[in-house]
């Protein structure tokens, strides 16, 4: 049978899948294993498929609890979000900082819910009101920052405490990640946030952009590759989220180390 690394590496979703299927078929109790077809799992957005791993692997190994508190959570904050992007629920503002981030969440759940007069309104106000946020991304300096999807612009995603929502950039103070280490880490990126409050949180960001999951490219689902297509509002992003610095150059989330604000 073929490996499912090699699989995953060329891009065969669905052979890989297929290869771990049936190697923790064939060894139910090969933890390895497991831990892979969980995170791969999490990559095709088959969240119950990825609790169902989770709660087998802490039946293996106590071990393995903290890892499956911490990702059903996420799992629980990525079924929230998918329930906003369908209009189901309002999108969550996890910090709010002026009511400008206020106009830019309001603006989201309106367009989400087909109302797009609303939407723009408060997206041009949320926009208009929205301060430079100058500082450096890694080694590089800019003068300002947002999201190259304009249903986001001037915030960024993020799971805080179980809790998936916007944050703006200008309520920030630093975010530091060390990369992505395993595959589960290009649905979250885990980072450090520390707010201008000073306030310090863990958090993880979702690294691709809402529907990914739903694609049938390799490359966007593991977030290699972005793709955009044309939405109610605009451009909207598929694949790994991109970050538009001031001097035009944007940047994958998945090469975030070090962004501070001045």
């Amino acid at each position: 049978m073929p490996n499912a690394d090699d699989l995953l590496r060329a891009g065969d979703l669905d052979g890989a899948r297929q290869a771990l299927v049936e190697r923790v078929r064939r060894a139910p109790d090969d933890q390895p294993s497991r831990m892979f077809l969980f995170q791969l799992f999490c990559i095709l957005g088959e969240w119950d498929k990825a609790k169902a791993q989770l709660k087998v692997l802490t039946q293996l190994s106590p071990e393995a609890q903290m890892l499956a508190v911490a990702y059903n959570l996420a799992i629980d904050a990525e079924i929230e979000r998918e329930k906003a992007f369908a209009g189901q629920v309002p999108p969550a503002l996890l910090v709010n900082t002026s009511p400008w981030a206020g106009d830019l969440a309001v603006a989201l759940g309106a367009g989400l819910q087909g109302r797009i007069d609303d939407a723009e309104a408060a997206r041009l106000r949320a926009f208009d009101a929205a301060p430079d946020t100058p500082g450096r991304f890694n080694d590089q300096d800019f003068d300002w920052i947002a999201d190259a999807d304009p249903r986001f612009g001037p915030a960024f995603e993020a799971v805080i405490h179980g809790r998936w929502g916007l944050v703006p950039f200008d309520a920030v103070r630093k975010i530091t990640s060390d990369g992505p280490q395993d595959l589960r880490d290009l649905v979250w990126l885990p980072v450090e946030i520390e707010f201008k409050t000073g306030q310090g949180v863990a958090a993880i960001l979702p690294v691709r952009y809402p529907a990914t999951q739903d694609a049938t490219d390799a490359n966007l689902l593991l977030a290699r590759a972005t793709d955009w297509r044309e939405g109610s509002r605009g451009a909207e992003g598929l694949g790994q989220k991109l970050w538009s610095l001031g001097n035009g150059e944007d940047v994958g989330i998945l090469a975030l180390r070090h962004l501070a604000f001045a």
